[in-house]
């Protein structure tokens, strides 16, 4: 008999360690994706992984349950994964704004390209390159972008995430899409 996730929340917050760890087991994965993606490091990113479990664990006890599980725990990634970012003091770049948006997201584009075998090493060569571009966005761009078209969030989702109003998350996501397409122009030229 499988159990509920509000049966493993109530267990976990009455500390209940395996119902504490299949939490941990449930969104590992994704927390790790996430912060791979928006810090562009496995070290920082399993840092991050660890960090937001800490805190998910910590703060269990006080979870109301207004949101669901997996997106108080993004948002407890993302800001473990923004505050990294923040104490790198990484150079922001800013890119030409002034190019209409494209509704692609990020997987299905690579998905697409990925169709014939015979472009493997092309495909493999674009991830690369589309990877660099990524971490070379400004901060909220890219947080925005690896949400929403990586992440498969929903805008509405993510704005109550970032604590941003949904025409300010749309308008970073059109931004990052903007600078990904002039970046990516830019290195196959």
């Amino acid at each position: 008999m499988e159990i509920s996730e509000k049966e493993i929340i109530k267990r976990a917050k009455q500390g209940d360690r395996q119902a504490q760890a299949h939490i941990v087991k449930m969104y590992e994965k994704m927390v790790y994706n996430l912060a791979l993606r928006l810090l562009g490091n496995e070290d920082l990113a399993e840092s991050v992984l660890q960090e937001t479990f800490l805190k998910v664990l910590q703060a269990l006890p006080n979870f109301q349950e207004r949101s669901q599980l997996s997106t108080w725990i993004y948002r407890i990634a993302t800001n473990q994964a923004l505050m990294r970012l923040r104490s790198k003091k990484r150079r922001q770049q800013s890119f030409d704004e002034n190019i209409e948006d494209e509704n692609r997201d990020y997987s299905s584009f690579m998905h697409a390209v990925e169709k014939d075998p015979l472009d493997s090493l092309i495909n493999k060569e674009l991830k690369e390159k589309m990877d660099q571009a990524i971490e070379q966005l400004p901060e909220n761009y890219r947080t925005a972008f690896v949400l929403k078209d990586i992440e498969g969030l929903a805008l509405k989702e993510i704005a109550e995430m970032l604590e941003l109003s949904l025409p300010a998350v749309k308008s970073n996501l059109h931004r990052a899409r903007v600078a990904l397409r002039n970046k990516l122009g830019e290195m196959w030229n």
